[in-house]
């Protein structure tokens, strides 16, 4: 099973998605910002990691 790192800061999109990835048969792992999507990424070693941007 693959493993997604899911970085969210939108409280409904962190709910939402990340519950259809998960009945699709996807592990999905959730960080709130971008500090905790980095210590994340090195601890749970995901195959993908879904982020948005905003400059």
């Amino acid at each position: 099973m693959s493993k997604i790192l899911w970085v969210e800061d939108n409280e409904l999109g962190a709910d939402m998605r990340p519950r259809r990835l998960k009945r699709k048969g996807f592990e999905v792992v959730c960080a709130r910002d971008g500090g905790e999507a980095v210590e994340m990424a090195h601890s749970e070693g995901p195959d993908l990691i879904l982020m948005d941007i905003k400059y």
